[in-house]
């Protein structure tokens, strides 16, 4: 009798994990995803976040809009009829598994206007603007079990701001999530048992910075204004 054994690709068994993961989360929040009509809340109640959202590898960005009943935490909204929502003069779709408001434009937007009148004719003008980060030209290699500190090339962080950085190897488990919130840092600090746990060899990582700004309008419920830059996927090396 023989018996055939299929060997699995460690990254191949990963990657499928991962997919099955984020396959079951995204149907749990769809599911549990409630949304309201806008002409059915005190429109003095409603809460705005706005945002820019800037894709090095797609070198795509994303204008979007969310609102929600009271506060950022609160049901989710689809505007009604006439309130609408525009980025730039561009009207922004709703994006119904999500319940946001987005468009698309090619290439690096910096800043930007967004507009929303409530269904009572009230106009709420916002400015978005995005800080950019990058990799130095070259990155250091990681010692497993040792710190590590990233610099990035870029501002350093104001207030309302952070850094957040992925870490991703070859083997299952691996991953790496950092972050800095710290006013004036300039770069990332990874710990010794973060560094243990990913693997020897060729590892990705990219960054995402997150740029905060105060609402030049908006409710009394408020509102937030949020740029992300996400730089490209680079690699880099980790040796015992």
């Amino acid at each position: 009798m023989f018996i055939f054994v299929q060997t699995i690709n460690t990254k191949t068994m990963k990657k499928a994990i991962l997919i099955i993961i984020l396959s079951v989360a995204a149907l749990s929040y769809f599911s549990s995803c409630e949304r309201e009509s806008s002409a059915d809340v005190n429109q003095d109640r409603i809460y705005v976040l706005y945002e820019i959202v800037y894709k090095a590898t797609d070198d795509i960005s994303y204008a979007r809009a969310s609102f929600f009943f009271g506060s950022v935490t609160g049901t989710k909204l689809e505007l009604a009829d006439p309130s609408t929502v525009s980025f730039e003069s561009t009207p922004l779709g709703f994006m119904d598994a999500l319940a946001y408001y987005e468009t698309q434009e090619a290439g690096f937007v910096q800043t930007g206007d967004f507009t929303w009148t409530d269904t009572e004719d009230h106009v709420f003008v916002n400015t978005v603007s995005i800080k950019e980060i990058a990799f130095p030209t070259v990155l250091d290699t990681i010692t497993k079990g040792q710190s590590y500190e990233l610099f990035w090339v870029g501002d350093s962080l104001s207030s309302d701001e952070s850094v957040y950085a992925f870490v991703n190897g070859t083997a299952e488990g691996d991953e790496v999530n950092v972050y800095q919130t710290t006013q004036y840092a300039t770069s990332l600090l990874m710990t010794a048992a973060q560094t243990e746990k990913l693997s020897v060899g060729t590892n990705t990582i990219y960054m995402r910075r997150r740029y905060k700004t105060e609402p030049n309008q908006a409710t009394s419920a408020g509102a937030s204004c949020e740029g992300v830059y996400e730089t490209v996927t680079v690699d880099i090396q980790v040796k015992e």
